[in-house]
């Protein structure tokens, strides 16, 4: 069972172009669901600042806007969805969740360990508990919106991966990309034993 959680794809079954435009189209609107979940669910107390301006202000020596906070935060999703993308392409147990693994491994690297370490946020343990759930759930459900654009319009822009189930096990589906494609064949494997 274990042995197929970090199977690595065949090399003529991954499309890392396919994989870089999906995901940062991913990342994209992710980011603008994070915006909206932040409207929502506030990730910082009133008053500070946010951690891209003090990340800009730490090499500027002055205050920025909220236009630069925006567009780190829309440089760091697109290219987090790059990665996400092209790391499915290779070992497809990092599509688990359909994201959400993905999501919530950037909130506890990013926010609990790096900017903690390079003084962006205050220590892990002084930050409030409501912050803490708020960007931990933020940062899952902004990687599953990732997941969620990465599957669809991976599907849309390459070939079909296998042409019909019959011809595929599942282990070739689980090699062949992610989770969902497994899923999806089980689902027609039920199907034709069904019809026959």
């Amino acid at each position: 069972m274990f042995e197929r959680l970090f199977t690595i794809t065949r090399p003529d079954l991954r499309y890392k172009g396919y994989a870089i435009l999906a995901g940062g189209f991913g990342g994209l609107i992710g980011t603008c669901f994070k915006f909206g979940w932040d409207a929502f669910w506030p990730p910082r107390v009133a008053g500070r600042v946010p951690e891209p301006e003090v990340l800009v202000s730490m090499f500027t020596h002055h205050a920025t806007s909220l236009n630069t906070s925006h567009l780190i935060s829309f440089a760091f999703s697109i290219l987090s969805g790059m990665a996400y993308g092209v790391a499915v392409e290779f070992l497809p147990i990092v599509s688990l969740g359909t994201g959400l693994a993905f999501g919530f491994a950037v909130w506890a690297g990013a926010h609990e360990v790096i900017m903690p370490w390079a003084g962006l946020t205050p220590p892990t343990w002084d930050l409030p508990a409501n912050e803490q759930f708020a960007e931990m759930f933020g940062h899952s459900l902004w990687g599953l919106v990732i997941g969620v654009f990465y599957e669809n319009f991976r599907r849309r822009w390459s070939k079909p991966i296998m042409a019909s189930s019959d011809q595929a096990t599942l282990g070739e589906m689980a090699r062949s990309h992610s989770y969902l494609a497994v899923q999806v064949g089980i689902e027609e494997q039920f199907q034709l034993k069904s019809q026959t």
